[in-house]
């Protein structure tokens, strides 16, 4: 199977999973609503996460802040707080498609020590989305080093809704579920898991403010 075919499989996966609303079960829910859904998964012994929220600007600028791009292409490291370095390992021909190493801060503390992930990644825009997916690969031109403990995405996505007549407004759903490796109790990643979406949403929403983004 070539990266393409793969890429291609896992946004069919993202995108079934995204339009399936069975058995989603509420984990947080904020005051500037923002939700966090879980239900089990089905590619690991572990939970698919949901995060969703509406964001008062144009879906384009929100898709730019989300992608996940070192930050000489995007912004989503100067406002990310769980990232600590995004590289492109390579480019695969077409600019959709690429291999990121995405790296992150340590939590709950210094109990989960930082972790570095190596992604497929996939970009689409449909007439009704811009949709950045993305799964762990293992590739021999990203092997494992001693300061990051190597963790695995299995399918995730950020979709980005244009919304009917609401130009200046998106639909932000994150689907992740991650498998963050080491020697580690399931109850403390299940739950830093669902505080660390809601921060992301947070954080996504100031920096598109200090920017000068949001449109009241």
């Amino acid at each position: 199977m070539t990266y393409r075919e793969k890429a291609m499989k896992i946004a069919e996966t993202l995108k079934h999973y995204y339009e399936d609303h069975e058995g989603w079960k509420v984990s947080k829910k904020t005051k500037d609503g923002v939700t966090i859904f879980y239900r089990a998964s089905r590619e690991f012994d572990g939970y698919l996460y949901k995060g969703e929220a509406e964001i008062n600007a144009p879906p384009k600028t929100v898709f730019h802040y989300v992608d996940p791009l070192p930050p000489e292409k995007g912004p989503r490291l100067k406002w990310d707080k769980s990232m600590t370095k995004v590289d492109i390992v390579e480019w695969l021909q077409e600019p959709e498609l690429r291999i990121n190493r995405c790296c992150t801060t340590s939590a709950c503390m210094g109990l989960i020590s930082p972790r570095d992930f190596v992604d497929l990644v996939y970009n689409i825009e449909t007439s009704d989305h811009y949709i950045t997916n993305g799964v762990s690969i293992t590739t021999d031109k990203c092997p494992e080093d001693k300061s990051h403990v190597r963790g695995w995405n299995h399918p995730c996505a950020i979709f980005c809704r244009k919304l009917p007549n609401e130009p200046n407004k998106t639909k932000v759903t994150s689907l992740i579920q991650p498998d963050i490796g080491g020697m580690l109790p399931r109850t403390l990643v299940d739950s830093a898991i669902p505080g660390s979406m809601v921060e992301f949403f947070a954080n996504l929403k100031k920096s598109l403010e200090e920017n000068g983004h949001l449109v009241n």
